[in-house]
């Protein structure tokens, strides 16, 4: 019988973030979180779910510090995002990763949660390393003309120094 080889599922794993800025009065609101050093935050909205949409006006560079693309369609697999936090207040916090079609002047559109939001329900120790992992949607391909943002919300109240990382699996 001859030697057959069969390829395993392969998988590729994407990091990304950092510490979000100006964190005073950023409590309950979605915060892009940063591909590299932020000095403004990207904001998402304030509801229940991120926003949708995403109009560009003086913030490229904002949105362009939050935004991981593909080279190619790829399809997500799995994400954990993890974060941490400086400061004295305990706190809960919401997360998701999102897609959006992106236009050529950066506008988004057509927002999706490939990684649907989910919480905390416990209060977060402050001095402690934490993450949360989104359930991944059937609809998770993402292609060239699209861009993934993870996204984080500290819910209720918010400390001053605030760091935040996103882990993706996927295939091509």
């Amino acid at each position: 019988m001859p030697n057959t080889f069969t390829k395993a599922s392969s998988k590729t794993t994407a990091v990304w973030g950092g510490a979000l800025s100006r964190m005073t009065s950023m409590n309950d609101r979605w915060l892009g979180i940063p591909t590299g050093h932020m000095t403004a935050n990207a904001i998402f909205g304030t509801s229940t779910n991120p926003d949708t949409s995403y109009s560009l006006s003086t913030t490229a560079d904002d949105l362009l510090g939050v935004i991981w693309s593909p080279v190619s369609t790829i399809k997500v697999v799995g994400c954990k995002i993890t974060y941490g936090e400086g400061g004295t207040t305990n706190l809960t916090h919401k997360v998701a990763l999102m897609r959006y079609d992106i236009d050529v002047d950066g506008d988004l559109a057509n927002g999706h949660e490939v990684g649907a939001m989910t919480f905390s329900l416990a209060s977060d120790d402050h001095s402690m390393i934490r993450s949360l992992t989104p359930t991944i949607n059937s609809d998770s391909s993402v292609t060239t003309d699209q861009v993934l943002i993870a996204v984080i919300m500290c819910i209720t109240s918010v400390n001053t120094v605030f760091t935040a990382k996103c882990a993706i699996e996927y295939t091509n």
